[in-house]
């Protein structure tokens, strides 16, 4: 099975939740992210690669990429941030729209990711539980 998560830049969300789901499903599942707006080539957030250290999880080496038809096409499961980034997927690539579900869909309440883009240490730590807690959602649906 493949995933591809979806945020804005590829830097901060999607690049976490990537990290995270590697972990979490291990070999059984190829994981991958690309930005909806995302500047190609930019690394992760400090404040995100650190928050993945703390957790054993390296991810110096990604470098963003905006989403393009390929990616769409390849995944399983089209997988971005917010329910706002799932209605922008579906219009771009509307054949697909049968595969793409926003992560806080998955968990018991309904809720985006909120980007924590410029926040403190403190705000992407909370980001990263968040998106670890609907992984593991999405891991009870998936398998």
């Amino acid at each position: 099975m493949k995933l591809l998560f979806i945020c804005t830049g590829n830097t901060c969300r999607s690049p976490i939740a990537e990290g995270l789901a590697r972990e979490i499903f291990g070999d059984s599942v190829q994981v991958a992210s690309a930005g909806l707006d995302a500047c190609i080539g930019e690394s992760v957030s400090a404040h995100a690669l650190a928050v993945l250290k703390e957790q054993n999880i390296d991810l110096s080496g990604h470098r963003s990429r905006r989403v393009k038809a390929e990616l769409i096409e390849d995944a399983d499961w089209i997988i971005p941030m917010t329910q706002a980034q799932e209605e922008a997927l579906s219009r771009l690539f509307p054949q697909y729209k049968h595969k793409t579900r926003y992560l806080g869909a998955w968990g018991d309440q309904k809720r985006d990711v909120l980007d924590p883009w410029s926040g403190s240490l403190d705000v992407y730590r909370q980001t990263a539980n968040e998106i670890r807690e609907l992984l593991s959602a999405l891991k009870g649906h998936l398998t």
